[in-house]
């Protein structure tokens, strides 16, 4: 297992950092949720994809540091810089600032979501593990945020609406002959 949870620490750190709020916080979250996950690895269960229990575990360990609030979610601190930064467009530093605009006005469940899906590329059910959600309610989060997204572009010229979807899902960008 821990040869495991060192591979995948990246990984967990930029989802740790986005959840707690940055760098630090972040930091301190992924080292307790690691402390929990080593100190309980009987509880992980043969089958189960370890990035999905890992994932997992670092967001039990953030909602149980919520859990004192009377709003968990209105508390939360999802930091807009390292979110912004895991859709880093071109890999050369470039951003579009309208699409990141757009992200950081996503409601935190949607952000976390769209973080699995399409930053970390999680499946619909694995997602829904991680988030102790159904797939289907990943789905319509997903479909909500494309709703948002797609009221936002009615207010644009088509052509600065194409160059977001385009940014958004470059996928089908380069499938287009």
């Amino acid at each position: 297992m821990r040869p495991g949870l060192i591979a995948m620490l990246p990984r967990l750190k930029r989802f740790a950092d986005v959840l707690g709020g940055g760098r630090d916080a972040g930091g301190g979250l992924l080292r307790r949720a690691l402390q929990y996950m080593l100190a309980e690895q009987h509880l992980y269960q043969r089958g189960t994809a370890l990035d999905v229990w890992a994932f997992s575990e670092v967001y039990r360990q953030w909602r149980h540091e919520l859990s004192g609030q009377a709003d968990p979610m209105a508390q939360a601190k999802i930091d807009d810089a390292a979110f912004a930064a895991l859709f880093d467009i071109d890999g050369e530093g470039h951003r579009d600032e309208p699409v990141i605009a757009f992200l950081m006005g996503l409601p935190p469940q949607q952000r976390l979501t769209l973080l699995l899906v399409y930053g970390e590329g999680f499946e619909h059910e694995d997602a829904g593990r991680i988030l102790d959600v159904s797939s289907e309610m990943i789905a319509a989060r997903l479909i909500r945020m494309s709703a948002s997204l797609s009221d936002r572009l009615s207010e644009r010229p088509p052509a600065q609406a194409a160059a977001i979807v385009e940014t958004l899902y470059p996928e089908w960008h380069r499938a287009s002959p």
